[in-house]
């Protein structure tokens, strides 16, 4: 699967740069095969139930020989896990299968031995607000779970003048008003009449043209691909680095799309298409925006079908976000259930999966 993976998608553009995690058992592992990946992108990650063998040590110590960093799963404070401290980069510990009392026991533990390197600690499973501070204020490195999914709703947060911006111009485009009322929109908003333009530049799209004018650009780009762009926008972070939720927003956007585009039993018309789309990446804007989703509606002028999709999962849209969900949780059940109406197979949902990752990995 990783050989397959890693020879259609460039590591580098598929993990965005950061490390990939791939569990193993001591039973179930190959140090020879695994060699032949990128050290510092591949992170070895093992769920180590007995003592292992000096043999499977052997190729732990030789892994590390290679430039590999070593993960260890389920930290459980067992001898064996004690004894791997000296050479493990990362320690994951299960906040939820076990007591905040026992896992701040094993945290401390960790930190009392004197190490070459302290080990950094990954705390997973993490489900709530409560879970996800008393983890940092344990002295976790790092947290993972569905927690960081969920929107945490801030009662009259505003919206930004940018994200009025942004709703503004959508819904002028969603009710399909002229092109001068959407030029005028932009030429209030110097800043986002520059990003248009640098991102019609960057993107290659001016075919040799000198834009020198918003209208211009709209007639060039056209409706539909504006409005993604002003969504991805929606989601951009400030400064230098690309918020995280944006790359999550972006990946089901293009997951739902694709899967609409390569079902047999789905339209493929370009108006549907964008549709979809649209309706994935609006399906986290309450997680990013921390307020709730009716509301965010609201001041979107989008259809009835869309909004059933995003608020009840109903409609082809809302069975699509669905499955989505289902891939995301690793619920392979619930996906191998869901794959025959739309005709696909597990493979093909998983090399969409990828794809999606590709491809919101390298936005600009």
């Amino acid at each position: 699967m990783l050989i397959k993976t890693f020879s259609v998608f460039n590591p580098e553009n598929l993990l965005g740069g950061k490390p990939a995690f791939i569990n193993f058992t001591n039973s179930q592992f190959d140090e020879k095969s695994l060699a032949l990946f990128p050290a510092r992108q591949v992170i070895p990650e093992f769920t180590i139930a007995e003592a292992p063998s000096k043999e499977f040590l052997g190729q732990l110590l030789q892994l590390q020989k290679l430039g590999f960093r070593l993960a260890l799963d389920r930290f459980e404070a067992k001898p064996w896990h004690i004894a791997l401290l000296k050479i493990i980069d990362f320690i994951k510990i299960d906040c939820f299968s076990n007591t905040p009392e026992q896992w701040e026991k094993w945290v401390k533990l960790i930190r009392s031995y004197k190490l070459p390197q302290q080990p950094a600690i990954i705390a997973t499973r993490v489900e709530t607000i409560e879970l996800a501070r008393r983890c940092f204020e344990a002295g976790v490195d790092y947290s993972q779970g569905f927690y960081y999914m969920q929107p945490e709703i801030i009662k009259g947060k505003p919206l930004t003048s940018n994200q009025h911006t942004i709703f503004n111009l959508l819904n002028l485009l969603l009710e399909e008003n002229p092109v001068s009322d959407i030029e005028e929109a932009f030429r209030r908003d110097p800043g986002l009449s520059y990003q248009l333009l640098r991102y019609l530049n960057s993107a290659g799209m001016t075919r040799g043209k000198v834009i020198d004018s918003i209208r211009q650009a709209l007639i060039l780009l056209g409706r539909e691909p504006l409005q993604r762009w002003l969504t991805l926008l929606l989601f951009a972070s400030r400064g230098s680095h690309k918020s995280p939720i944006l790359i999550m927003a972006a990946t089901r956007a293009k997951f739902a799309e694709l899967l609409r585009e390569k079902s047999p039993r789905t339209s493929k018309e370009a108006a549907v298409l964008n549709r979809t789309f649209l309706i994935g990446m609006l399906s986290l804007l309450d997680v990013y925006l921390q307020q709730p989703m009716p509301e965010i509606l609201n001041d979107l002028k989008i259809s009835e079908e869309m909004r059933k999709a995003l608020l009840y999962k109903e409609g082809e849209d809302g069975a699509l976000l669905l499955l989505i969900d289902a891939v995301e949780h690793g619920d392979i059940d619930t996906v191998k259930q869901m794959a025959p109406k739309w005709d696909l197979g597990l493979a093909d949902i998983t090399a969409i999966s990828l794809e999606s990752m590709n491809w919101a990995a390298n936005l600009k």
